[in-house]
């Protein structure tokens, strides 16, 4: 089953359940996962392509998250994050910070990256085995402290 089909189930369990504020959120990320539909020639998506857009919608969260609580919308912050933690019940399974450090090292041994200049082709490798399960500027940051000259 797809993500855009769970989620349409979904929708009918929290209209079934009265729950308007699910059902609001739901339909808030379907109606993302339907614009890429549409804007793919209305070719369904690959688990890969949902799993990005989720991705993106989680990260325009993030960033709502911060801008609303410095400007002092505590209301409207509670609601972005509200709205991502239901994306994140459709994203897979997050990896922590250790998880993304044990990649990072292997990847160092096995591209055999010696400099700074080799940290190109390392995210590039990284990049696809942690989308949508840890956040890439994170990963970046990661990449970055690496101690190679």
């Amino acid at each position: 089953m797809t993500i855009l089909n769970d989620m349409q189930e979904q929708v009918k369990l929290a209209m079934k359940s009265g729950d308007a504020r699910r059902r609001d959120a739901l339909r808030l990320v379907q109606s993302a996962l339907k614009k890429e539909f549409i804007d793919n020639g209305r070719v369904d998506l690959t688990p890969e392509k949902e799993i990005a857009v989720l991705s993106s919608e989680a990260k325009k969260r993030r960033e709502s998250i911060d801008a609303y609580k410095l400007a002092g919308a505590e209301e409207r912050a509670e609601q972005e994050a509200y709205e991502l933690a239901i994306i994140q019940e459709f994203l897979p399974a997050g990896l922590s910070e250790d998880d993304v450090k044990k990649m990072i090292d292997e990847l160092v041994a096995e591209l055999q990256i010696t400099s700074k200049k080799d940290l190109g082709k390392l995210m590039k490798s990284l990049m696809p085995k942690i989308k949508g399960r840890f956040p890439g500027d994170q990963a970046k940051k990661l990449v970055d402290s690496l101690n190679i000259e």
